[in-house]
């Protein structure tokens, strides 16, 4: 017989709002995100909308991903966006640097802002810092957002696109520690400097600048890039930082202790943003606040190798660390402004896998379209009496995790419940510290038999969301599940 465990909810007690750009995503010039993922031409025999997969659009668009970071990662800092532009016949083939493949050229600037377009998210462009100039980075920086009649501006018309694109986030570089450059920080600092002084001037007061931060195990790059920021701090909007998760570890074939050990990622991942947060903090000013960005996250098992174009499985395990973490960032929510799962179609953690003509959608798709309700949310405390997850490897951490967040305007409350355990089932009944009268509309719930169970091209569906009659008593949340419940004032 299940346990039983109360859930409650302090409605009364507000804590700040859950930023909807926590649930971003990222997509790169890498294995088969781009070319095969996203596009495939005009003359494909894929369905498409203006040489872009029309099922990979539909199904990113019902996720109203708030932002969309491009064109990379490691490729940025060798991508020089004018070979992207123009007639795509006439557009030079180049390498692709970090990731052993040729670079067409077919998708660039005007395809990735359809894109963008079509699936209803904010581009987040990061420029080439490495083997780049302020110029290329700052002419990349007009063609995009300048209304007046200059050549470039011109030139973007004359590519189909009238009015400005008005890009609000610009990466100054990307792990410029490493692929970006293998840089010291207080020469990046100096770089930054550069860049920044002339993309803030000519992208406008709305843009947001972001500056590369660490990843772990660079040790002491983000004090020191802050500490030589001096002085320029206006300059920083916010700090970048890199977390992957899983490496050593198989996508499919993993054990119970394997699948314990990722869950320990996301408790480095919490230590991780809450040092980052605390220093951005101690560097802001008066008139300046610096915030985080976590603008590449997610598992990297060992299939994911260059030569396979980083292409892994995606498994219920992929879902639970996902939802997971979402918890850890909505109590970050002070600090963290964004965060960018890697990556989008094909590569690491995707949402969309596709094969030819057919595509599916992975367990880490159902998490953020389940989580939806949670953008711009307020969260609200809570507490749950959880016993621990029955398995050594994992301590004494709580089965079950909450989060729950109050939508002003519908007068909604939206609550996620994971349950980690591989074997225990749980009945939750909601309790509420104010004595109101909420009620239960609707839950979803993402369950399986099987933490190694997937979404195949064979079997598509075999892991989806399904809706559950809504009651307020005794919700059942069985082993490793994501259970979502929306509730609204009684009558």
């Amino acid at each position: 017989m299940a346990q039983a465990i109360n859930i409650q909810l302090h409605t009364q007690i507000k804590k700040h709002q859950v930023s909807r750009y926590l649930y971003s995503h990222f997509a790169e010039h890498l294995g088969r995100c781009i070319y095969g993922g996203i596009w495939v031409g005009p003359g494909s025999k894929i369905e498409t909308i203006d040489g872009i997969r029309k099922d990979a659009a539909d199904a990113l668009k019902k996720l109203k991903l708030p932002a969309l970071r491009w064109p990379g990662g490691c490729f940025a800092d060798n991508y020089h966006w004018m070979d992207g532009i123009g007639p795509r016949e006439k557009r030079p083939k180049r390498i692709n640097l970090w990731w052993k493949q040729a670079e067409s050229n077919q998708f660039g600037t005007d395809e990735f802002m359809r894109f963008c377009q079509l699936i209803e998210t904010e581009p987040y462009i990061c420029l080439n810092i490495g083997s780049g100039t302020v110029e290329e980075a700052r002419s990349w920086v007009e063609y995009c957002n300048c209304d007046q009649s200059t050549t470039l501006a011109e030139m973007r018309r004359e590519n189909g696109h009238a009015e400005p694109y008005d890009v609000q986030f610009w990466g100054i570089g990307n792990e410029n520690w490493g692929c970006g450059g293998q840089m010291r920080p207080e020469y990046y600092a100096d770089l930054y400097r550069r860049f920044s002084t002339f993309v803030r001037k000519t992208a406008g007061d709305r843009a947001k600048l972001i500056a590369c931060g660490s990843h772990p195990g660079i040790d002491n790059w983000d004090e020191k890039f802050l500490a030589a920021m001096k002085g320029a701090y206006a300059l920083v909007d916010y700090l970048a930082l890199h977390f992957y998760s899983g490496q050593g570890s198989s996508d499919i074939h993993f054990s119970d202790d394997e699948y314990y050990g990722l869950l320990e990622a996301v408790d480095g991942m919490d230590q991780y943003l809450g040092r980052a947060i605390a220093l951005a903090r101690a560097f802001s000013t008066p008139e300046h606040k610096i915030g985080i960005i976590l603008d590449e996250w997610g598992t990297w098992f060992k299939e994911a190798t260059v030569s396979a174009g980083l292409y892994q499985q995606n498994t219920m395990r992929d879902a639970l660390f996902t939802a997971a973490s979402f918890h850890c960032f909505h109590n970050h929510g002070q600090g963290l402004f964004m965060t960018n799962m890697a990556q989008t179609v094909n590569v690491l953690q995707s949402l969309v896998l596709t094969k030819g003509s057919r595509s599916v959608l992975t367990p880490t798709y159902h998490i953020y379209d389940m989580f939806r309700s949670h953008r711009d949310g307020i969260l609200i405390s809570t507490d749950v009496a959880s016993p621990p997850v029955k398995a050594s490897r994992a301590g004494n951490r709580a089965a079950l995790s909450v989060s729950a967040t109050w939508q002003e305007k519908e007068n909604l409350l939206f609550v996620s419940i994971i349950n980690l355990d591989l074997e225990q089932d749980f009945s939750v009944n909601l309790k509420f510290g104010d004595n109101s009268n909420w009620q239960i509309r609707q839950i979803k719930q993402l369950a399986a038999d099987d933490i190694r169970a997937h979404n195949s091209f064979e079997v598509p569906e075999k892991l989806v969301p399904v809706e559950i009659k809504a009651t307020n008593a005794n919700v059942a949340i069985p082993a490793m599940s994501v259970t979502t419940l929306r509730l609204q004032p009684g009558m």
